[in-house]
Order: C-alpha cells, then structure tokens, then sequence
C-alpha cells in the first residue's frame, strides 16, 4: 500500500464520508503497487484504489492489463499515437479510453465489460434497443393458397377454402 489508511470505521474515520461506517465495508482512497497474481490485482474492485504496476512497454503493458479475469473498462494516457492504437486495438475491455478517464458511461456509446466484467449486456446508445427489446417477425398469409417463394404455384391442387377464407373473400 502507497497511499490510504485501510477501512473506513469509527476508529478510522474519513473526513468526507456519511452515513454509518459500520454498515458496510467502505475504505480510503488507496494506492497499491501491484503485480499479476496479487489479490488486488486479480480482482475487480469497486472502490477508490488504483494499482499501480511496473511494466516495461506498451507490448508488456498490454499483456499485462489482459492477465486479468475482468475487462470492464481500460484507459491510456499517452502523447505516443503509436502506442494509443496498439492499445486499442490490443486491449480486451468493453470500453476504452485515450487520454480520458474511464468514470461515468457516455449515454451515446454501449456500456458493459468482457470477460468475467458485467452480464454480457451492452447497454446505452441505441444498442439498449437490442437489450431489451424482443424481435418477433411474422408473416401472415390471408390468400388461402399456398405459394412457393411469394409466388403462387400451380404445382398443387386447388385448396378447399376455409371458413375465415370465405369472410375474408377468397
């Protein structure tokens, strides 16, 4: 640990926090130095904590960020264009971005992570539509007479007309 005092409680208090500590389990903001195969690196972590992690190059960079099980969201920030399109083109997140941080959803773009990240679902923007929505095609035909490919054929023989076909005028 960098940076951080540890859970948030009546003997640990942070200045800023409301609510009862006791409640739940709630930290200080954290800074971690990390490496893969350490617990806060190999989870996903909703709270205030960043890790920190030594790598040396984008390639290393890259392969690392990728070691983990989640891919929720990735940012780059960097002046090197080279190395912001390897990383977007190389990284497996559900949302990536450069020189930009990674807090909140943009409305207008799908939200969701791959990998163990998320449920699988790819919400906000028009892509919500496809979340949510139940696509149903139906094709009624009124006629009375089977057709082949939208056309009418003579290759069966005259069909019976049904009672709805005859109310209908067939």
């Amino acid at each position: 640990m960098l940076l951080g005092r540890g859970r948030i409680g009546r003997e640990n208090p942070y200045p800023h926090f409301l609510g009862d500590p006791e409640a739940g389990l709630y930290g200080w903001p954290t800074v971690w130095e990390a490496r893969p195969g350490m617990r806060q690196f190999q989870e996903e972590i909703f709270g205030p904590t960043i890790n920190l992690v030594k790598v040396d190059g984008i390639e290393e960079a890259i392969e690392v960020a990728n070691s983990t099980p989640y891919g929720l969201s990735s940012a780059i920030y960097t002046h090197h264009r080279h190395w912001a399109y390897l990383f977007k083109v190389g990284i497996r997140a559900g949302m990536t971005s450069v020189n930009n941080t990674t807090v909140g959803a943009e409305a207008h773009l799908p939200f969701g992570g791959v990998k163990a990240s998320g449920n699988g679902a790819r919400e906000s923007g028009i892509w919500v539509l496809e979340e949510y929505t139940y696509w149903h095609a139906v094709n009624e035909e009124y006629s009375g007479r089977l057709q082949l490919a939208q056309m009418d054929t003579g290759y069966v023989s005259p069909k019976v007309p049904t009672p709805w076909a005859e109310v209908l005028g067939f």
